[in-house]
């Protein structure tokens, strides 16, 4: 990212009562680390596909907690509910609602089964399936 585009999303987050959430389309823990100290968003919103793994996006999200912001990682798959119920940074976790598809990043529903269906707005891991499913 552009140092200008931080300062500017910086600019922004301290200008408006709204939450900004972001990260989306940031690789590396640097790139969380430069969000994080110019205070430039409220919410990290990382694609632990796109940060390396959860690997990675556990240390993203250790970095958030010790700048008390709090994680909501993007796509509502399986390894970001790990995550989720993981980290105390994360509050919660986005949910996409599973739908035919014929193309896309949601082609994973049809590789994966185990996606558990929220209830009353709450999602719950079962702890006697193994895995991420």
């Amino acid at each position: 990212m552009i140092a200008d585009d931080i300062d500017g999303y910086a600019e922004l987050n301290r200008l408006t009562s709204i939450p900004i959430s972001g990260g989306e389309h940031e690789f590396t823990h640097y790139g969380f680390r430069q969000l994080l100290e110019k205070r430039a968003v409220s919410v990290i919103q990382y694609d632990t596909n796109r940060v390396g793994g959860i690997t990675a996006a556990r240390k993203i999200n250790a970095m958030a907690e010790a700048f008390c912001v709090p994680v909501i990682p993007h796509a509502g798959q399986m390894h970001n509910y790990h995550l989720t119920m993981a980290s105390l940074a994360s509050p919660m976790s986005e949910f996409f609602p599973v739908h035919d598809v014929e193309i896309g990043n949601e082609l994973f529903y049809y590789l994966f089964d185990g996606d558990p269906e929220p209830v009353n707005g709450c999602l719950d891991l079962d702890d006697d399936t193994p895995g991420l499913g």
